[in-house]
């Protein structure tokens, strides 16, 4: 029975009907019988020749097969093994039958063939004596060995190969050949063969913490090194050929040995980089080294923001020492656009409220730090954190700490009573976003808290009795309940207020009462000194058209805070900065050792011993995604670091003022370490809206890069000017690609392991220019590698003294040539008959 490869040839088909009509409707002088008879062998040589074209097959039985040996030879492999397999070659081939054949091919960089097992072990014998083909052994392409040999495949025979091989392919393209070779009816063994048995250790690679920094900045180089066996070694860095520092290690076998230089930036522009390996015993010298390159900025520049400016003179002195450019603003200095702050490598929110900025503005600090890789801190004070209103802010999402913290047993409990204008004026986003800071109040409230809210219009409306703060679902359904209409008599609500503290055991009793508008005349002095010499406090949100001075009077009155904003959206900040500030228990002041608890580049040099006290903090807690650098001894967080999109945000919970940080200030390495921490978080990208990643694989060097505009979003169809330099300065221009909106790729082809690549990018529609340095490793050979790839240890393995894994199959033959040659007949046929 035939079977056939592709069916499309069939669509030819309409051919033998076009030759029916021709011959139909032909005014050639011919008898009919001639005429029709030529007609018919043309339609059958069409036929054939359509058939041959798909490729007709029939399945046979036949025991004979062909069996392509294909042995490793490259330099992963020991040469005594490879010559031992040989003999295993051998063997097979004894038990081969007498309609068998087989080929033998040694697989290195290509693939070369040998007639006999004696020829190839001969080859070994003299690369042994001699020294061997290191170019032809550079390598271990089995994927390319397994589709050249194809052709030595016979026709009509079952069709088997034999990779008798460590399974280090270095191409990393063997699972797609092989399954070409099944699609193909080929069936592929695998024999293992052992690896290099000689002492051997290897460089992985080197990477370095950051791909840019700023002089002075400390950066951690990275090496990786494995090896065969346990040895001692020595692991030095060099830069412009000098060795700048040296460890003494002790290899263990496998790929884990990681070390870790940390070294400060004193050069600017393209520094490289070279982690060079000196074992105790080893074979290769070609895989002792890895380079990588590190590109240094001049001076960075620095925003401070602080109330009261002056307080920051002496860290401002101390970092300009430390050759950093430092500004310092008050808290009407922070940059209200995104070109305002991208004028600054960091900036640094000393003692600033989240009030004292606009939702814009926080927004413009989340992108100035995920989208433009900008660096954030902030430091402790009563306007930092929580305390500042930052809870659930987007300048909080960038940060590596969490303004609520759990709240500690011994700390007073809390009742709170939200008043809230509830009046026809606050329908629409005013409302919403009172709903939305009763909420946040109530989540930052302790388990031992209680809460309750009020509602005003002309008439009080208790929204939500007084309830555990633990209650949070019960307390935020209550909350959603809060709906604008009606006029603006507060005094009732007071009223209400008071009495639902009076029947309360809290240590602190606290309202919080928010107003849009002009209320109805009432003595609220008096009932608000009434509420003070009961021992509650009362704090005011004076919003839009609300009577600001009643509403100043009344905290003042009432031993609390007065706030005032013409911006609704500032309301949930208001809220949560009181909630804090009314709980009392967001600050501990005592002195404060330093405790180690995490290890970073900017830690470099200091010891657990060398970090001063800290006079107090403001407690937070950390994200799970950050890094927890500092605590108190207590377990609070003092500092930590986390990435967030491009960029970094840092947290010190204490400060860096008389205040808290007299010790920091003292210390005689303070200007050091605060320039060390803030190098580690600064701004990297030196060309704004474009950003480059680079990877290597097998065939080179691809480059990942990323276009935005200065409104962050994706800039496509650029023109780019692209080159790559050589070490001579040589350029050869380099294509780029858009991959994607704003994404662009251009791969720079691996020629030579051992010379310096340099690339240079222009955007010539936006003139932005962009260059990056490569030093390529060495050969993937060279790799130790200790698990197979997965397609390789998918491969049945073939036993060692039988060829039952190599039994026959069911094998293929081509028909094609019969019909081929019937449609030459058929036509030959054909023009015979016109002939007579």
């Amino acid at each position: 029975m035939l079977e056939f490869v592709s069916l499309r040839p069939l669509a030819w088909l309409v051919m033998v009907a076009l030759l029916a009509i021709a011959a139909r409707y032909s005014l050639a002088d011919r008898p009919r019988l001639l005429l029709w008879t030529s007609t018919l062998l043309s339609a059958i040589a069409v036929l054939c020749l359509i058939v041959a074209l798909c490729r007709p097959y029939r399945t046979t039985q036949s025991d004979a097969r062909h069996v392509n040996f294909l042995v490793d030879v490259s330099q992963s492999i020991d040469l005594k093994q490879a010559r031992s397999s040989l003999e295993e070659i051998d063997r097979w081939i004894k038990q081969l039958r007498a309609g068998d054949s087989w080929a033998l091919f040694a697989v290195g960089r290509g693939v070369r063939p040998f007639e006999t097992t004696d020829l190839l072990r001969k080859t070994l014998d003299q690369w042994r004596e001699t020294g061997s083909d290191d170019e032809f052994r550079s390598a271990t392409q089995l994927a390319a060995g397994l589709l050249a040999t194809r052709a030595a495949f016979p026709a009509g025979k079952i069709r088997q190969a034999v990779l008798l091989t460590d399974g280090q392919e270095t191409d990393n393209d063997l699972g797609a050949a092989l399954r070409q070779m099944r699609d193909e009816g080929v069936r592929v063994f695998r024999r293992p063969v052992e690896g290099l048995k000689d002492p051997e250790a290897a460089v992985i690679d080197a990477t370095t913490s950051s791909r840019e920094a700023f002089q002075g900045e400390m950066v951690r180089l990275s090496v990786r090194v494995a090896s065969n066996r346990a040895m001692p070694a020595v692991v030095r860095l060099v830069h412009r050929g000098v060795a700048v520092q040296t460890q003494k290690v002790r290899l263990r076998p496998g790929d884990n040995n990681l070390f870790g230089f940390d070294v400060e930036m004193t050069d600017s522009g393209e520094t490289s980089w070279t982690a060079e390996l000196q074992p105790a015993e080893d074979h290769f010298a070609i895989n002792n080294q890895a380079s990588c390159t590190v590109s240094v900025r001049g001076r960075p520049t620095v925003l401070v923001v602080h109330q009261k400016p002056k307080q920051m003179r002496a860290i401002v002195r101390a970092l300009r020492q430390q050759e950093m450019n430092v500004e310092v603003r008050s808290e009407r200095g922070l940059p209200d656009s995104l070109d305002g702050l991208l004028a600054f490598d960091a900036i640094v929110l000393a003692d600033l409220p989240a009030t004292a900025m606009s939702p814009r503005q926080m927004e413009l600090l989340k992108r100035y730090v995920v989208d433009l890789g900008g660096g954030l801190v902030m430091l402790g004070s009563e306007n930092s954190f929580g305390l500042g209103g930052y809870y659930k802010t987007p300048v909080e999402d960038v940060l590596p700490l969490i303004s609520r913290f759990e709240k500690e047993k011994e700390k007073p409990s809390l009742a709170m009573v939200l008043v809230i204008d509830k009046s026809g004026s606050m329908t629409g986003t005013p409302i919403e976003l009172a709903r939305q800071a009763a909420k946040a109040t109530a989540e930052l409230l302790g388990p031992r808290d209680s809460i309750g809210v009020i509602g005003f219009d002309g008439q009080p409306q208790i929204v939500c009795e007084m309830t555990s703060a633990a209650s949070r679902d019960a307390v935020q359904a209550a909350i959603d309940s809060l709906q604008a209409g009606g006029g603006t008599f507060m005094y009732p609500a007071l009223v209400a207020a008071k009495e639902m503290l009076e029947h309360t055991s809290a240590k602190i009793r606290h309202v919080i009462c928010l107003s849009d508008g002009q209320t109805q005349p009432a003595d609220h002095e008096s009932l608000v000194e009434e509420m003070a010499a009961a021992g509650m406090t009362v704090s005011t949100v004076a919003i839009a058209n609300a009577d600001r001075s009643l509403m100043a009077r009344i905290a003042e009155v009432g031993r609390g805070r007065y706030y005032e904003t013409t911006d609704p959206t500032n309301v949930p900040q208001i809220f949560t900065r009181e909630t804090m500030q009314a709980s009392r228990s967001a600050i501990k002041e005592d002195l404060f050792a330093c405790v180690r608890v995490g290890d970073h580049p900017l830690l470099a040099g200091f010891g657990p011993k060398d970090l001063p006290l800290s006079l107090g903090y403001v407690m937070t807690e950390v994200k799970p995604t950050a890094q927890l650098l500092l605590a108190v001894e207590t377990g609070d967080p003092l500092l930590a670091v986390g990435r967030y999109g491009l960029g970094t945000g840092m947290a010190f919970t204490s400060d860096l003022t008389e205040r808290w940080g007299g010790e920091w200030l003292a210390w005689n390495d303070c200007g050091k370490f605060w320039a060390q921490a803030l190098r580690a978080v600064l701004r990297k990208n030196s060309v704004e809206g474009l950003s480059l990643q680079s990877h290597h694989t097998t065939e080179g060097w691809t480059l990942d890069i990323e276009r935005r505009g200065n409104d962050g979003l994706p800039v496509h169809g650029i023109h780019w000017n692209a080159s790559l330099l050589d070490e001579q300065g040589r350029p050869e221009p380099l294509a780029v690609r858009q991959v994607g909106l704003g994404r662009y790729q251009a791969k720079v082809v691996d020629k030579d392991h051992c010379h310096r690549q340099t690339v240079r990018l222009h955007d010539e529609d936006y003139d932005k220019s962009k260059v990056l340095s490569f030093q390529p490793s060495y050969p993937e050979e060279y790799r130790l590698r200790q698990e197979l790839p997965p397609a390789m240890a998918a491969l049945p393995v073939a036993a060692a003294t039988r060829t039952a894994d190599l039994s026959p199959q069911s094998g293929r033959t081509s028909v094609a040539h019969y019909f081929y040659f019937g449609a030459m007949a058929s036509l030959l046929g054909s023009l015979l008959l016109r002939r007579i």
